[in-house]
C-alpha cells in the first residue's frame, strides 16, 4: 500500500529544454564547486530520466548539455585548474594522502591530465610555506585529527594502539615509512606544531 501510494506521488521528470538544462545547472553550481565534466555527468543523469519518460532522443538532450558546459566555461563559471587546485588544497589541509587526493579528483571527473600538475603545485607552496615533506604534513594532520601516535591521550598504552594506529595510516594512503616515523615519536616536533597551526 505505502509502495503504491510512493508511486503516485512521484514527480515525473520535466522535459529537457536548454532553459532547465540552464536552471539546473545554475542552481547546481550556486551549492557546490564542479569541474565540467561532473557537471555535464549530473545534467546527463537527469536527461536520461527525462529522455525516457517523454520518449524524446537522448542525442538532442547531450547536445544542448555540451553547448551549456561550452558557454558555462566561456563565462568562467565553470574552470576545471580552479576547480582541481581548490580541492586539492582543501584535502592537503585536512590530512589527506596522495593517493586520497587522486582517488577524490577521479571520482569527480576531473581530467587526468591535470592531476600531477595541479598536485604538485599545490605541494610545492606548502612545502614553501612550511617548509615540511607535504605527504609528511598530511599524515601529522591526519594523526592529530584520528589522535594518533604522539596526539594519544596520556594514559593510552601506545604500544598496545600501535598496530592499529599503523593500520589507520596505512588505510588512509600513508607509506610504512612515514607512518612508522609518526608513530615513533614519543612527542611531536615543535616544526611540525609550527606548521600544523
Amino acid at each position: 500500500m505505502a509502495y503504491e501510494e510512493k508511486k503516485r506521488t512521484e514527480k515525473k521528470p520535466k522535459k529537457i529544454t536548454a532553459r532547465y538544462l540552464d536552471n539546473a545547472a545554475a542552481y547546481y553550481l550556486g551549492r557546490y564547486a564542479s569541474s565540467s565534466a561532473n557537471l555535464k555527468r549530473i545534467l546527463m543523469r537527469r536527461a536520461h530520466k527525462s529522455c525516457a519518460f517523454h520518449e524524446t532522443p537522448l542525442e538532442d538532450a547531450e547536445k544542448l548539455i555540451d553547448e551549456l558546459v561550452e558557454r558555462y566555461q566561456s563565462a568562467g563559471f565553470l574552470d576545471d585548474n580552479r576547480y582541481a587546485y581548490n580541492l586539492v588544497l582543501s584535502l592537503r589541509n585536512k590530512g589527506k594522502s596522495k593517493r586520497q587526493i587522486m582517488q577524490r579528483l577521479y571520482e569527480k571527473s576531473v581530467d587526468a591530465s591535470l592531476f600531477d600538475k595541479i598536485l604538485l603545485q599545490v605541494d610545492a607552496e606548502i612545502k614553501e610555506a612550511t617548509e615540511m615533506d607535504t605527504e609528511m604534513l598530511a599524515a601529522w594532520r591526519y594523526a592529530k585529527r584520528r589522535r594518533l601516535g604522539p596526539f594519544h591521550r596520556p594514559g593510552d598504552d601506545r604500544k598496545e594502539l600501535w598496530q592499529k594506529d599503523l593500520g589507520s595510516l596505512a588505510r588512509a594512503g600513508f607509506s610504512y615509512d612515514i607512518a612508522s616515523h609518526i608513530l615513533g615519536q614519543e612527542e611531536v616536533p615543535e616544526e611540525v606544531e609550527d606548521a600544523l597551526r
